[in-house]
């Protein structure tokens, strides 16, 4: 039941997602990673990547999470420094992240205002965008991601499932020609996406 549960996910997932023009870049095992490329503010052309996979977890689990320094470094492929700032609304956070990256890219961090909220449906989106905060400035030496804008999508699906959508994007690096940086942004995000699930399952 559960292995048919999962399939009647993906396939619901496949379907609404090749009605657009994202196009899979990488499938394996459960999950499943899209990319397109899209306007960004500045009207110049940005990757936008999605992935999904269908977990049994809750909402609830997911944000702890998100919200967990220990294991935000575990889970994020080549994050060095994961930290969490409360706001005075439970349904907010910041978050800096640290990256390590391989030799030909630089160091890279960011900064991400978070924000979680439910539908009708009992759906839960949870919203991220780039920010400021005096908490965690820029570090000199360090490149500072920009435009950072995305999502987590969490609907629940029977057999207490979870069908889980992520979807992001940036400001594109200029330095770095697109076919040095299309494997290592696609790999880390996979990783990341594998990092994740496994940490739920456990």
């Amino acid at each position: 039941m559960i292995i048919l549960v999962s399939m009647l996910c993906q396939i619901f997932i496949f379907q609404k997602t090749t009605a657009s023009d994202f196009k899979i870049v990488k499938k394996q095992g459960d999950i499943t990673l899209y990319e397109r490329w899209i306007k960004g503010a500045n009207g110049e052309s940005v990757r936008e990547l999605k992935a999904g996979f269908v977990i049994q977890s809750n909402a609830t689990e997911i944000i702890e999470l998100l919200k967990n320094q220990l294991q935000g470094i575990q889970w994020n492929s080549h994050a060095s420094v994961y930290k969490i700032a409360d706001t005075r609304n439970t349904h907010q956070w910041i978050n800096y992240i640290r990256y390590d990256m391989p030799a030909i890219m630089n160091d890279q961090e960011c900064c991400l205002q978070f924000m979680s909220s439910y539908d009708n449906a009992g759906v839960c989106k949870i919203s991220f965008s780039s920010a400021y905060s005096p908490l965690f400035p820029a570090t000199p030496g360090i490149k500072r991601i920009t435009g950072v804008k995305g999502e987590w999508i969490l609907e629940p699906c029977a057999g207490n499932h979870l069908k889980i959508t992520y979807i992001i994007s940036s400001d594109r690096n200029k330095n770095i020609p697109r076919f040095l940086s299309d494997p290592i942004v696609r790999d880390n995000l996979f990783k990341t996406m594998e990092n994740f699930k496994k940490q739920l399952e456990k």
